[in-house]
């Protein structure tokens, strides 16, 4: 529902949400289709890849859930499948018997390069059909939109009238 903007306000806020959706939903479908042309699920690449982008290609289940968005069932079940596809191993934390680690091992590492490659390369693709400076103007939008509606507004209040 397209809810009408307040006096004064040429666009609703939910028409505004609604793009930014829906260019989040073109963008991560790159995501998701390099993920299905290696088999696979988009939550299994977004595992993968939170391991590649962390120092030592390892992080913690609770870590990974936090990282990825996803429930700790959900974390269980991926971590599951791609180490029974041997993507991933899971090993002791020497320093905390209570907790485990997950890490990327070499074929992981393949894969998540190949993933990030096909979605990076749809990607420039997406770049060269923007017209000049559109993504940076786009980002600067949405980031003093999000500044104000997330209340980070750090303008000094008005003073009171005499």
């Amino acid at each position: 529902m397209d809810t009408p903007a307040p006096a004064g306000r040429t666009v609703p806020l939910t028409r505004l949400a609604q793009k930014a959706a829906c260019l989040a939903q073109v963008v991560n479908a790159t995501v998701r289709d390099a993920a299905s042309d290696a088999g696979l699920t988009i939550a299994d690449a977004d595992v993968l890849l939170a391991l590649r982008n962390t120092p030592g290609h390892r992080l913690r289940p609770t870590s990974l859930s936090t990282a990825c968005g996803l429930s700790s069932g959900g974390t269980s079940n991926v971590i599951l499948r791609l180490v029974q596809s041997g993507y991933v191993t899971r090993e002791a934390n020497v320093h905390d018997g209570r907790s485990t680690w997950v890490q990327l091992t070499p074929e992981g590492e393949t894969l998540a390069r190949s993933v990030l490659a096909a979605a990076t390369a749809e990607h420039s693709r997406f770049y060269d059909r923007l017209p000049d400076d559109t993504a940076a103007a786009l980002e600067r939008l949405l980031d003093t939109a999000l500044h104000h509606l997330e209340g980070r507004d750090t303008r000094p209040a008005e003073a009171p009238s005499p």
